[in-house]
C-alpha cells in the first residue's frame, strides 16, 4: 500500500537540526489485527518509586532515541520519494521497512520488538 506522510523539522537545544518523515496515520485504513501497545499507568510509577524510596533502591531511567525506528514494521507500505529525499532519489520507490512515527501499528511493532 502506498503511504502518505510529511516531514517534521526540529531544532534541538544544542542548535542541531533534525528532520524526520512521519506517516499520516489518520489517513490510512485501520489495520486488520489488534495494534494495542501497553503503557505504564501513573499509579504504577508512583508505587514503584515509593517502594524504591522505602527500600533505599536506586532508580535509573533512560530514553531510547528514535525508538520506533528500531522495530521492523508489520505493515507493508512504500512511498514515492520527493525532492526532500535528494534530487538523485526523486521519483524512486522506497519501501518502508521500519516502524515510523504516525503509523497506527508502530507502538505495537516496537512493543513486539522489545519482547
Amino acid at each position: 500500500k502506498k503511504a502518505s506522510g510529511h516531514l517534521v523539522f526540529d531544532v534541538k537545544m544544542d542548535f542541531t537540526r533534525k528532520a524526520r518523515w512521519v506517516k499520516d496515520g489518520h489517513r490510512t485504513p485501520d489495520p486488520d489485527k489488534a495494534t494495542y501497545a501497553g503503557v505504564v499507568s501513573r499509579e504504577s510509577i508512583r508505587i514503584a518509586l515509593t517502594y524504591a524510596a522505602l527500600n533505599d533502591i536506586d532508580v535509573t531511567a533512560c530514553d531510547i532515541k528514535n525508538a520506533y525506528l528500531q522495530a521492523p514494521s508489520s505493515e507493508k507500505h512504500y512511498i514515492i520519494c520527493g525532492v526532500e529525499f535528494g534530487i538523485e532519489n526523486e521519483g524512486k520507490v522506497a519501501l518502508i521497512r521500519r516502524a515510523l512515527y504516525g503509523g497506527k501499528s508502530s507502538g505495537s511493532d516496537f512493543w513486539k520488538h522489545l519482547r
